[in-house]
């Protein structure tokens, strides 16, 4: 499994606890961690542990997020819907989670703007989905199948892994 953050989310404090966090889910899980820089705002990232790429919003909509099935099944709109939002690209600030290959297998569908950040935000906030990760990804996700967890299981429904 890795974490992909689309870079760069829209408010700065939010861009850099987003890297904070992806720096503690490396270290002190283990996973991988990448960014693909498509709204690039801010200052260089330096000492990231993972992969930093520079794409075009129209090249990572095209690999990760058109025609993705897998995809399709585990968010709640369709990805042209959640990403292309009338003509235009709305991709980043979001996290994914991609198996092994690099397929993305979940994406949030809220960047973290003033209304998807919070208590109120629910499942799809990128933040709120890292900050749980951060502290244990067994609260939202099983590392062996990506399959998503509502916090309270010991082990994942879906293959039987057992939940750290």
């Amino acid at each position: 499994m890795k974490v992909r953050y689309y870079a760069d989310a829209e408010v700065q404090s939010w861009h850099e606890h987003t890297i904070r966090l992806l720096r503690t889910i490396h270290d002190e899980h283990g996973l991988s961690v990448e960014i693909d820089r498509i709204d690039e705002r801010y200052n260089s990232i330096t000492d990231f542990p993972g992969k930093i790429r520079h794409p075009i919003p129209e090249e990572v909509y095209e690999r990760d997020l058109k025609r993705n099935r897998d995809l399709s099944e585990r968010i709640d709109q369709r990805p042209s819907d959640a990403y292309k939002r009338y003509g235009n690209f709305d991709i980043a600030g979001n996290i994914a989670l991609t198996d092994d290959e690099g397929t993305v297998q979940w994406a949030s569908t809220l960047p973290g703007y003033a209304d998807g950040y919070g208590p109120d935000a629910g499942p799809h906030a990128s933040l709120d989905f890292l900050e749980d990760i951060a502290t244990s990804p067994g609260n939202r996700v099983c590392v062996e199948c990506l399959q998503l967890l509502d916090g309270d299981e010991t082990f994942c429904p879906n293959c039987g892994y057992e939940l750290s």
